[in-house]
């Protein structure tokens, strides 16, 4: 466990796996923190140097005031990478770290491998959505966000026979601040990467639940066909799809990464 530092705000994250295996960053939804990974960990820690770490905002890194944008997530990922003293990695980002996956490999195809990017979206309109959110958790808190919340991240049935499972990721919804939670919308509300990741070169595979109803199989495929050498994947499940479907999700990545 260490921290990284980029523009005053320190960083947490934590690295497992032989320190001389090819280097796999995860980055985990909006409103969860880096533990988010545990399903695919120790099957990671096998093959790769596993470096998980929280978004400004969650769990044990700073939570600066919002807004925050796009490029700051992504200057923030750039700096645990320098501070694990890694040049390029493999990334595999959930929702938001997929969005943030895409902005890397976009602006710093350098440092980029191979791109996983599972329950993504290049653009996340209206920005009412957003703003009405941002609204809700700083007038009334996180509590009243959590229950519709796990209502779109995961199935009915999901919810009904994995409350264990469903309870840690509430729990990691209910420690974000509302700093943010707030400036992680607002970078959701301002993202557009439609036509930008026309530009990525790194081979990319692109993991949606069938029954996700906020990043759809729909925006998937259109992911697909605006990045060259791309390709997707449909699991059964909804938008935490590596919890959801701990082991097709491990499978896909895995046959992937080779």
């Amino acid at each position: 466990m260490a921290f990284a530092e980029n523009d005053g705000v320190r960083l947490f994250y934590t690295v497992d796996g032989p320190a001389d295996a090819p280097a796999l960053m995860l980055s985990n939804s909006m409103g969860t923190t880096y533990r988010m990974w545990e399903p695919q960990l120790s099957d990671f820690a096998e093959r790769f140097r596993v470096i998980r770490y929280d978004r400004r905002g969650h769990g044990q890194s700073d939570s600066p005031p919002s807004p925050y944008s796009l490029e700051q997530l992504g200057a923030d990922a750039l700096a645990i990478m320098d501070a694990a003293g890694v040049g390029r990695v493999n990334w595999l980002g959930l929702s938001m770290g997929g969005m943030v996956g895409m902005w890397l490999a976009t602006n710093h195809p350098d440092r980029i491998e191979k791109l996983i990017l599972s329950s993504a979206a290049t653009f996340m309109g209206p920005p009412e959505l957003w703003d009405g959110r941002i609204k809700t958790a700083q007038s009334r808190g996180m509590e009243v966000l959590a229950a519709p919340t796990m209502q779109r991240w995961f199935t009915p049935d999901f919810l009904k026979n994995s409350g264990d499972k469903v309870g840690e990721i509430r729990e990691q919804f209910l420690q974000t601040t509302v700093d943010g939670f707030s400036g992680s919308c607002s970078a959701m509300r301002d993202m557009d990467q439609r036509e930008t990741i026309r530009a990525i070169t790194a081979p990319t595979l692109v993991v949606v639940g069938a029954e996700d109803q906020g990043t759809t199989p729909a925006e998937a495929a259109f992911i697909v066909s605006r990045i060259p050498n791309a390709k997707g994947v449909i699991l059964r499940g909804s938008h935490i799809i590596n919890v959801e479907a701990p082991e097709a999700f491990l499978t896909a990545v895995l046959d992937f990464l080779g």
